[in-house]
């Protein structure tokens, strides 16, 4: 008896955990980006210039309807110092990706 009931426990306690690591998946998926919020257009740091998420995961947040992202939320000051010159970084990644993806649409087309 005293047996059967051990068992029931772990079988119990193993559903209960498994239902808490679905939850875990939920948590990491991200929500959608809003339509009106300019994606992050760089795979690295707008300040330190670091591969994002070489230091952990990487630190984003919203500021005048872009998305920005750091390596770590230590470039959090660097960017508050100076922040008219990570914008302009950021908003002329934007443009260059822009006309990559133009050239590279007209020259599928004229294939």
């Amino acid at each position: 008896m005293q047996k059967c009931k051990t068992i029931l426990i772990i079988f119990a306690a193993g559903i209960i955990l498994s239902g808490c690591g679905e939850s875990k998946k939920v948590e990491a998926i991200t929500k959608p980006l809003d339509p009106d919020i300019i994606a992050y257009p760089l795979d690295t740091c707008l300040v330190a210039d670091k591969k994002l998420g070489s230091m952990g995961k990487p630190h984003e947040f919203i500021y005048e309807k872009r998305q920005i992202k750091f390596c770590c939320i230590g470039c959090d000051d660097e960017f508050n110092s100076n922040t008219k010159k990570y914008i302009q970084k950021f908003d002329q990644a934007v443009e260059k990706n822009k006309s990559n993806t133009t050239k590279s649409a007209t020259n599928n087309s004229t294939k």
